[in-house]
């Protein structure tokens, strides 16, 4: 299985940090996965904003 580089890491990370601002405190990475997925992104967005 290939590794995530470090960089790759703290740049989700941030992301993460960005997103959620005072809340992301409350989380940890436990792990980060790739995700195999033929779906385009503006469906997942779709698809994630109706769960929410």
């Amino acid at each position: 299985m290939e590794e995530i580089n470090e960089e790759i890491v703290a740049v989700i990370e941030a992301a993460i940090y960005a997103a959620f601002g005072q809340y992301a405190k409350n989380f940890r990475i436990k792990s980060i996965k790739r995700a195999d997925s033929n779906m385009p992104e503006w469906r997942k967005a779709g698809l994630y904003s109706q769960m929410r």
